[in-house]
C-alpha cells in the first residue's frame, strides 16, 4: 500500500495553468483587504505625532488666522527615543545552537554559527532590527525580508525591512508566526524599465498597457495575435477596478504584486531513529535500504507549502514555488499591540496621542491667553474700527485716539476698558504639566529610564525604576525577540541549503581571537566515499546570546568584577586579573592582556595556542616527564641501596647468631656469663630486625607517595 501512495504521488502533474493562482483569486483577497479594519490611517498618524506634524489642517488654519504661531511640544519624540536606546543597549546577537548534543555536532554548529554571523553582519542584521522595532514602537507592526541577492557581485543575503503599507496578511490569522495565515501580499511601485529586464518575456505586454492597448487590436476579433497577448488584453479589460490604482504613465512606474500562499498537500515521510523526520525520496539508495531492513516506516503526512505568484496590476507573470525554504514566509511580521476584537495592531505612540493633543491645546490655548486681549467699550468711545482698536490693543506701543464726542466722559475706564485673565492663563498651565506627566505614565516609561531627574536620590532606587520601566514595556519587548529568532531561522535555512550543495568548505571561527583561531571543513569528503561534518544531517535553531555585547553592559560586569576580585586572596587575584582585562575597553586589549599572562606565568589553554605553541608545550611537557623520570629511577636505586644494605646487616647479624647459638650448645655447661652475653646477642639482634622492617616499611611508603606526585604532575 505504501508503495502505491509513492507510485501515485511520483507521478502526480505538477501544477498546470488551471491550478495556479488566478485572477479571481486576486480579485477575492483585494476584496479581503477592502473589508480589512482602517489600521494603517492611525499606524501612519502615529508616525505623524513622532515626527512631530501633531496639529490638524483646520487647527492649522485658525492659528493663522489669528496670527499665532504653529505651537507644538513634542513629548512623545524624546520619550520613544529613550525605548530605542534602551533596545540598542541591551541588544543580543542571535547564534545558532545544536539540537543534538555530541562533538561532531556541536563542531558544526560552530562553523555554521561563524558563517551566520557573517551573513548577519554582512546583511546588516541589527540596522534592519533597530529599524523594525523603531516602527513596531511607533506604529504598532513592521516586517523584515530575507532573501536571496540575485547580484552575484553584492551580498549574498538581503536582510531590511519592508513598509506596513507595502505588505497585507490574511485578517483571519491569529498565530504571531503566521503559521495559519493562508496568504500575504506584497505591492510596490517600480520603474517599468526595471520590470521589464526582469520579465523580458513580459515587456511587450506591460508596453500595450502603458498605452491603453491602444494599436493592438479594434475589433473582437484577435486572430493571428499572440495568445499570451491576447490573454493579457481580456485580464485588462476585465480589471473591473480603476487602473491608476496599478498604473502611472507620466512617471512610467507600475505597482508590482506578489501574493504568497500556503497550500496543503501529503507527502511520504520517515522518522529516523534520532527523532528527525525527513521526506522520504524513493531514488535514494540508503532510504530504501533502511526501508527493506525494517530500520524505518513510511507514512503520509500533511504539511504545507508556500508558492508564490506575481502580478502587474490584471496581469498574471510567473507563479512558482516560494523561494524562501522549509515552508516559510519570506516576510516576518514585528508585533506590538494587537487589540482583543478586531485584532488591528497598534504601537506605544498611540497611547500618548491623547495626552500629546492636552498639551498642544493647552500651550496654544496659554499663548492666546497671554496674546489676547479683552476690551470693553462704549459705542462712541473711539472713532476707530473694532479691527483697529483690537490691533492697537494688541501692540505694547499701540495708539488708540479716544472719541472727544462721547457721551461718558467722566473717565476713560468707564468708556474704554482694556483686561487680559491672567488667572485662567495660570491655571491652564497647570493642567498643561499635568498633561505632560500622563504621556510617560500612558506609555508606562519613568523619568529615571529617560535620564531625567526624578525623586529618586540612591542608585539603587534609580536602578528599579529602570528596571520598572523595562518591565512595562515586557510584551513588546517578548513580541520583538520571537520575530528576531524568526528572522534569524528564516536566514539560517537560507544559509543550510546554500552550505548543503558545497563540500569541502572551510570556515574559520573565533576570527577575533587569534589564540582560539581555528578552521573546521563542513561536508568534507573522506575515503572511502565518506563525508564528515555532514550539513545536511545537522538539526539546529536560534537563540538569543546569553551576554549582551554593549560597550555599557561589559563597563558594568568589569566593575563588580573588580570589586568581587578585591575580596580575593592576593594568589588568586593574579589568576582571574586577564579576564576581568578582557571585559575593559582598550586599544591593543590583546597585547596588554598576553604581557599579563606571561608576566604572572599563567598558562594557555590547549584551545588558545598556535601550533608551534602547541609543539613547544609538547616538547616542555616530555621533557619534564624525561626528568621526573630520571628522579624516579635516582630514587629507586637509593631505596634499592638501602634495602640491599639493611639486608646484608640482617643476614650478618643473623650468622653472628647462629655462630653464638652453636657455641653457647657447645659450652653449655659454663658459666653463667656467657649464657648472659647470648641472650643479650639474640635481644639485640630482634630489636635490630624490628628497626629494618620499620625503615623498609618508610621508604616503601615514601617510594609510593613519589611516584604518586609524578603520575600527577604528567599532563593528560
Amino acid at each position: 500500500m505504501i508503495n502505491d501512495m509513492l507510485e501515485a504521488e511520483s507521478v502526480k502533474p505538477q501544477q498546470s495553468n488551471r491550478d495556479r493562482f488566478s485572477l479571481h483569486k486576486l480579485k477575492e483577497i483585494t476584496s479581503d483587504i477592502n473589508s480589512q479594519p482602517d489600521w494603517r490611517s492611525a499606524s501612519n498618524n502615529a508616525c505623524a505625532y513622532y515626527d512631530g506634524d501633531q496639529l490638524a489642517p483646520e487647527v492649522v488654519a485658525k492659528l493663522k488666522e489669528r496670527g499665532q504661531p504653529l505651537t507644538t511640544h513634542n513629548l512623545i519624540a524624546p520619550t520613544v527615543d529613550g525605548v530605542l536606546g534602551m533596545e540598542a543597549k541591551t541588544r543580543t546577537d542571535l547564534m545558532v545552537v545544536a539540537d543534538d548534543l555530541n562533538e561532531e555536532f556541536e563542531q558544526m554548529a560552530e562553523a555554521v554559527n561563524q558563517a551566520f554571523s557573517d551573513a548577519c553582519r554582512l546583511g546588516s542584521m541589527n540596522k534592519a532590527r533597530s529599524d523594525a522595532y523603531a516602527e513596531q514602537i511607533k506604529a504598532g507592526l513592521s516586517w523584515m525580508e530575507v532573501r536571496r541577492n540575485p547580484d552575484p557581485f553584492a551580498n549574498k543575503y538581503i536582510i531590511n525591512t519592508v513598509s506596513r503599507n507595502e505588505v497585507y496578511w490574511d485578517w483571519l490569522s491569529r498565530q504571531s508566526d503566521l503559521s495559519d495565515c493562508r496568504w500575504i501580499m506584497r505591492k510596490r511601485w517600480l520603474d517599468v524599465d526595471e520590470v521589464k529586464e526582469t520579465f523580458p518575456d513580459k515587456s511587450e505586454m506591460i508596453d500595450y498597457s502603458m498605452n491603453d492597448w491602444k494599436g493592438f487590436v479594434d475589433t473582437d476579433l484577435a486572430e493571428g495575435q499572440d495568445s499570451s497577448l491576447v490573454s493579457a488584453w481580456e485580464e485588462y479589460r476585465s480589471w473591473g477596478r480603476d487602473h491608476d490604482e496599478w498604473l502611472n504613465r507620466e512617471r512610467k512606474r507600475v505597482m508590482l504584486q506578489v501574493v504568497y500562499y500556503r497550500i496543503y498537500k501529503q507527502i511520504p515521510v520517515i522518522e529516523l531513529q534520532s527523532g528527525r523526520v525527513i521526506e522520504f525520496d524513493k531514488n535514494n539508495i540508503a532510504h530504501q535500504v533502511a526501508l527493506s531492513v525494517g530500520k524505518v516506516e513510511v507514512r503520509m503526512a500533511r504539511v504545507s507549502r508556500i508558492r508564490e505568484s506575481w502580478f502587474v496590476g490584471p496581469h498574471f507573470l510567473l507563479d512558482r514555488d516560494c523561494t524562501a525554504p522549509q515552508g516559510m514566509f519570506p516576510l516576518v511580521p514585528f508585533w506590538g499591540y494587537r487589540k482583543d476584537k478586531s485584532g488591528a495592531p497598534y504601537g506605544l505612540v498611540s497611547r500618548a496621542i491623547p495626552a500629546q493633543d492636552e498639551v498642544n491645546f493647552r500651550r496654544i490655548k496659554l499663548t492666546w491667553l497671554l496674546q489676547a486681549k479683552r476690551i470693553i467699550k462704549d459705542a462712541d468711545a473711539t472713532n476707530m474700527t473694532d479691527r483697529q482698536l483690537a490691533d492697537e490693543a494688541e501692540r505694547p506701543d499701540g495708539v488708540i485716539t479716544l472719541n472727544p464726542e462721547r457721551q461718558n466722559k467722566t473717565t476713560v475706564s468707564d468708556a474704554l476698558k482694556i483686561e487680559q485673565d491672567f488667572q485662567v492663563a495660570s491655571q491652564q498651565f497647570v493642567v498643561m504639566q499635568e498633561s505632560m506627566k500622563l504621556i510617560q505614565d500612558g506609555m508606562g516609561i519613568y523619568s529615571a529610564f529617560l535620564g531625567q531627574d526624578s525623586k529618586a536620590t540612591s542608585g539603587v532606587a534609580i536602578s528599579n525604576l529602570v528596571e520598572q520601566g523595562a518591565t512595562t514595556l515586557a510584551e513588546i519587548n517578548d513580541n520583538y525577540q520571537f520575530a528576531c529568532q524568526q528572522v534569524g531561522m528564516l536566514l539560517l535555512s537560507y544559509l543550510l541549503e546554500d552550505l548543503k550543495r558545497r563540500k569541502n568548505y572551510p570556515v574559520v571561527v573565533n576570527q577575533d581571537d587569534p589564540r582560539k583561531r581555528k578552521t573546521i571543513t563542513l561536508n568534507e569528503q573522506v575515503e572511502p566515499e565518506g563525508m564528515s561534518n555532514d550539513v545536511s544531517r545537522l538539526r539546529a535553531h536560534i537563540a538569543l546570546a546569553p551576554i549582551q555585547q554593549t560597550p555599557a553592559y561589559k563597563s558594568q560586569l568589569a566593575q563588580r568584577l573588580s570589586e568581587v576580585i578585591v575580596g580575593l586572596p592576593p594568589e588568586v587575584q593574579a589568576s582571574v586579573l586577564d579576564m576581568w582585562v578582557e571585559l575593559l575597553d582598550l586599544p591593543n586589549k590583546r597585547e596588554f592582556v598576553e604581557r599579563i599572562r606571561t608576566a604572572m606565568n599563567i598558562p594557555k589553554s590547549p584551545d588558545e595556542m598556535s601550533d608551534e605553541e602547541k609543539q613547544a608545550a609538547q616538547q616542555e611537557q616530555q621533557q619534564q616527564a624525561a626528568l621526573q623520570q630520571q628522579q624516579m629511577e635516582l630514587a629507586m636505586r637509593e631505596l634499592e641501596a638501602k634495602v640491599a644494605k639493611y639486608e646484608a646487616e640482617v643476614q650478618r647479624l643473623a650468622a653472628l647468631a647462629q655462630k653464638e647459638a652453636a657455641f653457647a650448645e657447645g659450652q653449655r655447661y659454663k658459666d653463667a656469663n656467657v649464657q648472659a652475653q647470648t641472650s643479650k646477642i639474640l635481644q639485640e639482634i630482634e630489636v635490630t630486625g624490628a628497626e629494618v622492617n620499620a625503615e623498609l616499611a618508610t621508604l616503601q611508603s615514601s617510594l609510593l607517595q613519589q611516584i604518586q606526585e609524578g603520575i600527577d604532575q604528567i599532563p593528560v
